[in-house]
């Protein structure tokens, strides 16, 4: 088989065509405006702010880990060339926080796949608590899991309350936070840094947080960790509770 070698014309326009779909957004650009062949949009947050540098991943919905990556402008604007094939769109936003790094999923306004061939416009906004779309695995919700450990104790009797430190990750101001264990879980609080208490059946607990060496008090401030080691996009905080 005899191969085949780039010539002085060609190569030229390969790395274009690579880089077309690595390069972040240019200003300028219309977001609004579908164009066949390629995917635009927008990604704010909480208050409907431009999100730049913003990682946006065009991703195909027949091969695994084929995608085309990019990133927002200066005003949270994207437009990326697309190839033939099915494609859905997906975005992070990285967050210091309580001198953590987040790396937060961002949400789609539309998560139906489209025709690389036709083009589509995607907007994306950052959520911190709420259902995902359910399409594509992207289940669950935007909020972090506390997992409660009762060593014994009867956790469906056991009411958890949060109480927000400061504004929550997203910058909004957040609400005070009760609510009965399911399974031993309160899913889906919005992400931040809370005082954590613990009561049963209207008697104080003991709290700490699990794993942390910190002995047992009426109440623990903590916010949330990646659910497992090296996760992005999905936090959990894990609560031991004792008479």
């Amino acid at each position: 088989m005899k191969s085949k070698h780039l010539n002085g014309s060609t190569l030229p326009l390969l790395l274009l065509s690579l880089l077309a779909c690595t390069v972040p957004s240019h200003d300028g650009i219309d977001p609004d405006s579908s164009q066949k062949g390629t995917v635009s949009g927008r990604a704010t947050d909480a208050a409907g702010k431009p999100l730049p540098n913003a990682n946006i991943v065009i991703n195909n919905t027949q091969f695994y880990n084929h995608n085309i990556l990019g990133q927002t402008d200066g005003n949270g604007q994207y437009k990326l060339a697309l190839t033939p094939g099915s494609w859905y769109v997906r975005g992070t936003v990285p967050i210091l926080f309580d001198n953590k790094k987040y790396v937060l999923d961002l949400h789609p306004d539309s998560d139906a796949a489209f025709a690389g061939t036709e083009g589509a416009i995607r907007n994306l906004s950052l959520k911190i608590a709420g259902e995902r779309t359910g399409q594509f695995g992207n289940d669950g919700y935007y909020g972090g899991q506390v997992e409660v450990f009762t060593w014994g104790l009867p956790g469906e009797q056991i009411t958890l309350t949060l109480q927000p430190v400061g504004t929550l990750l997203d910058g909004t101001t957040g609400k005070t936070i009760a609510g009965k264990l399911s399974q031993g879980y309160l899913e889906d609080v919005p992400l931040g840094k809370y005082t954590v208490s613990a009561k049963l059946g209207g008697q104080p607990l003991q709290v700490r947080v699990r794993n942390s060496g910190q002995e047992y008090r009426s109440s623990v401030t903590a916010s949330f960790d990646p659910a497992y080691p090296g996760a992005e996009g999905r936090y959990k905080l894990n609560i031991e509770v004792s008479e």
